[in-house]
C-alpha cells in the first residue's frame, strides 16, 4: 500500500470525487440525470435508461474512483489514464497501467467492504471487458488485465471469460448496449457456467455503459450470483445547459478528493 500511495499521491489534485446518490445523482452511473417536466431530476440518467433497456438483469450501482472531462484544463487525469500518457515521475517515465494499478490497489484496499455488501459477500472472481476496437487489431491486448496482475489482492481471483462479438462492435460504439455483445469462453451457451460467483468487472474508463452493461448481462445470464461494476474513470461531460452534470462537477471541484471515501460509503456520511 506504501508503494501505491507513492505512485498516486503526487497526482491526486487530478482526481474528482463521485457523488452519493441524492436527488440530481444517477442511482446507477452516479451523474446528473436530466429534469423532468415538472423540473425534478429522473433518478437515472438518459445514457444508462438506454444501456440497460431490455437486460433482465444489469450492474447497479456502476461504482466509479474519480470523475474525469475528456477536454479542456481539468482533463490531467483522462490523458493520463483513458489516452495512455506516461506521468512524470522525477527522472523517469511512470507508466500509465502503473498508475492505474496504484489507483486501483489503493481504492480496493479502502472500500474492499463497500463493494463486497453491494456484492452480497466476499469475491469469487475478478474479469475485465475485453476490447471492442475493431479498427485498432493491438487493443485486442487490452490493459486492464494487465493492470489486475499488479494487484494482489485481485489477481489470484482474475479469470478471463469474456469475449467481443465483433458483429455488435458498431452497436457498442454507437453508446448502446446489447444482449449478445460478449459471450463467455468455452461454453457461450451455458446458463450455469458462472452459478454462485460473485464477480467484480473491472474496466478503465465508464462513459455512455454499453459496454459494463452488455458485459454485465453476460454475466448474469451465465448464472452469476451478483456482478459488481467497477471503473477508474467516469466521464462527465459538464455543460450549461445540463444543470446536474454541471452541479455534480462543480461540487466535485470544490472538495479535495479522497481515498478514504466512494461513492456508496459517502452516503453514509452526509
Amino acid at each position: 500500500m506504501d508503494r501505491a500511495r507513492a505512485v498516486t499521491d503526487p497526482v491526486i489534485p487530478l482526481f474528482r470525487n463521485v457523488p452519493a446518490v441524492r436527488s440530481g445523482v444517477c442511482r446507477i452511473c452516479h451523474t446528473g440525470p436530466n429534469d423532468k417536466p415538472d423540473g425534478e431530476p429522473y433518478e437515472i440518467c438518459s445514457s444508462c435508461a438506454r444501456t440497460v433497456n431490455g437486460f433482465r438483469r444489469h450492474a447497479e450501482p456502476v461504482v466509479s474512483i474519480s470523475l474525469a472531462v475528456e477536454e479542456g484544463e481539468d482533463n490531467g487525469l483522462f490523458r493520463l489514464m483513458a489516452r495512455r500518457e506516461a506521468v512524470p515521475a522525477g527522472k523517469s517515465r511512470l507508466r500509465p497501467e502503473t498508475l492505474m494499478a496504484a489507483t486501483l490497489s489503493r481504492f480496493y484496499a479502502a472500500h474492499e467492504a463497500c463493494l463486497t455488501q453491494v456484492a452480497g459477500g466476499p469475491f469469487t472472481m475478478v474479469t475485465t471487458i475485453p476490447s471492442t476496437r475493431l479498427d485498432r487489431p493491438v487493443e485486442a491486448f487490452h490493459i486492464m488485465p494487465r493492470v489486475i496482475g499488479m494487484i494482489g489482492a485481485l489477481r489470484a481471483f482474475y479469470k478471463p471469460v469474456l469475449l467481443p462479438n465483433d458483429k455488435y462492435a458498431p452497436v457498442l460504439a454507437g453508446r448502446d448496449s446489447h444482449p449478445e455483445a460478449f459471450q463467455l469462453m468455452g461454453t457461450p451457451n451455458d446458463a450455469q457456467a458462472l452459478r454462485g460467483e460473485r464477480v467484480l468487472l473491472v474496466d478503465d474508463l465508464f462513459v455512455s455503459g454499453a459496454h459494463m452493461q452488455s458485459a454485465a448481462y453476460t454475466l448474469f445470464k451465465a448464472g452469476a450470483e451478483e456482478v459488481v461494476a467497477l471503473a477508474l474513470l467516469r466521464l462527465i461531460v459538464p455543460s450549461a445547459w445540463h444543470r446536474n452534470r454541471m452541479s455534480i462537477w462543480q461540487e466535485a471541484g470544490d472538495q479535495p478528493f479522497s481515498f478514504d471515501r466512494c461513492c456508496l460509503c459517502a452516503s453514509t456520511r452526509r
